[in-house]
């Protein structure tokens, strides 16, 4: 396990406060990766040819991680690969450790520029696959497959990756990455932890690890859904409105009765005073603690109403921005992945046709 934050160097600090201002966003797709774990008997595992996205929006403190490979499935021609996803909800993460330039044969498969992330989950990441078949075409894709159903039952493992400095300075990475996502302070967004774009529009089926890993030691904590927001409950009646009117200000007559000792008592404060004036005195009072009863009341609930339309104005504002952010994520995102398609079918046409070209010229050359 992997424990503490490490620490820049002063001059990676000073290159980013050089920089200016910097936008507090992250939307990083497609960079290079390199997965690594270890297995309940001791054994190091590795995955290579993994891309990476990270996606961070600082007004909603929203984040999103996303891991995907690349296989060739019977179902679709020879020349198309299909997307494997591995979906990592922030919710999910008890601890996530940035490593600045790591070393290792990881690290030097990449490069430079490059950056290992620490996952400790407190429940197990989720798997997106196509919803049909997943034979695989190739030994190749099916071991890749295989080893995507071991990582996704897996709670502590690294990613390695190529993250160049000047798409995402290291301080803005070490404080997203270690500090919000640590201290669980981030939330899913909608757009990147949903399967229904997916697959050119297609959708993805989810596999959560918990259903492949049914014995697995995970805490149960944080068991509820990564994706839909808690539901809070509305105030009470007697919140909104406010405590009521003391009661000693309600003037009432004496309750009537039979008793003798009550009568005699009544009988002498009524020879007290002149029945005029008391009747007079009694409709000022009780005119006048109504007037203060009615006014409270009148002003709670025009406090309650300017409250309410304020907290739903502000609601109904926060989900339309919400939905027009999505909307254009959910877009770039399929522009990206049709880009990526085609640059694959197009890479894919040119190596056979590379490969036809050299074979004829050895065939003529050998004739």
């Amino acid at each position: 396990m992997f424990l503490g934050y490490r620490v820049m160097s002063s001059t990676a600090s000073d290159a980013d406060s050089d920089a200016g201002p910097v936008n507090p966003n992250i939307d990083i797709t497609a960079q290079p990766a390199v997965l690594t774990w270890r297995t309940p008997d001791g054994e190091n595992l590795c995955l290579s040819n993994l891309h990476l996205d990270v996606h961070y929006d600082a007004r909603s403190s929203k984040a999103f991680f996303k891991l995907r490979v690349a296989v060739a499935l019977k179902l679709y021609p020879r020349s198309r690969n299909t997307a494997i996803f591995l979906f990592i909800h922030p919710e999910r993460i008890r601890a996530l450790d940035l490593e600045d330039s790591p070393c290792g044969p990881e690290a030097a498969v990449l490069g430079p520029e490059i950056v290992c992330l620490h996952f400790e989950l407190s429940r197990l990441s989720a798997l997106v696959v196509p919803k049909k078949s997943l034979a695989p075409r190739n030994q190749t894709s099916g071991n890749l497959l295989d080893s995507m159903r071991a990582v996704v039952q897996q709670a502590t493992f690294s990613v390695y990756t190529k993250i160049p400095c000047r798409l995402l300075p290291q301080q803005r990475l070490l404080a997203l990455l270690c500090g919000a996502a640590s201290r669980n302070q981030l939330k899913s967004i909608t757009a990147h932890s949903t399967a229904s774009s997916l697959s050119a529009g297609a959708g993805g089926k989810i596999i959560e690890g918990d259903g492949l890993c049914p014995d697995n030691t995970v805490p149960s904590e944080g068991r509820e859904s990564a994706i839909e927001p808690p539901i809070e409950d509305p105030p009470s009646y007697e919140e909104g409105l406010g405590a009521p009117p003391p009661e000693k200000r309600f003037l009432a007559s004496p309750p009537f009765t039979d008793s003798p000792a009550a009568v005699p008592s009544l009988r002498k404060r009524q020879r007290l005073s002149t029945p005029a004036s008391e009747s007079v005195a009694h409709s000022r009072v009780d005119r006048k603690y109504i007037e203060d009863i009615c006014a409270h009341m009148v002003d709670s609930k025009l406090s309650q109403f300017r409250g309410d339309m304020s907290k739903q104005l502000q609601d109904l504002e926060n989900s339309i921005i919400d939905y027009v952010d999505e909307q254009l994520i959910l877009q770039r995102q399929e522009i990206t992945e049709d880009i990526g398609l085609q640059t694959e079918d197009k890479h894919y046409g040119l190596k056979l046709g590379l490969q036809n070209y050299v074979r004829e010229e050895v065939e003529e050359a050998e004739g």
